[in-house]
């Protein structure tokens, strides 16, 4: 898949609406996401994994076989100790839940634009570079 010049973070939230019904605005809204080679963590990858499993009771291979397409289709940001301080800072500095604030720390240093997620709040802007949108609330 080739690259585009946009450069997003995708939150588990989002990727997991590949699992509605055929056809859904959501599921394709998602598809859309992932031509744009998007950028995920390994954290996302294994919450999609949880939740597979989990959630849509799929089976151990079925779930791997989800997540192993999903690595196919983004670009993967090494998660260091950078990651780790950035995401204590900005759970210090603003009301996201722990793991949030590791989400939006792996979308920085990945140097994303946009971080679409579904739960945090829609057009908050991080450090002045990153702006959390919710795709299902924008029609473009």
């Amino acid at each position: 898949m080739k690259p585009t010049n946009v450069k997003c973070f995708l939150d588990s939230n989002i990727i997991l609406y590949l699992n509605e019904a055929v056809g859904t605005f959501k599921k394709e809204k998602v598809k859309h996401l992932l031509s744009l080679n998007p950028f995920i963590s390994s954290q996302v990858v294994f919450e999609c994994l949880n939740v597979c499993i989990k959630k849509y009771k799929y089976s151990k291979d079925e779930s791997i076989h989800f997540v192993t397409n999903l690595l196919n289709l983004c670009t993967i940001v090494n998660e260091e100790k950078e990651t780790c301080t950035l995401a204590i800072d900005l759970f210090s500095r603003y009301q996201f839940q722990v793991y949030d604030s590791k989400i939006v720390s792996s979308a920085l240093i990945a140097e994303c634009a946009t971080l679409y997620s579904e739960d945090m709040q829609n057009g908050l802007v991080i450090n002045k570079t990153l702006t959390i949108t919710n795709p299902f609330l924008t029609f473009n």
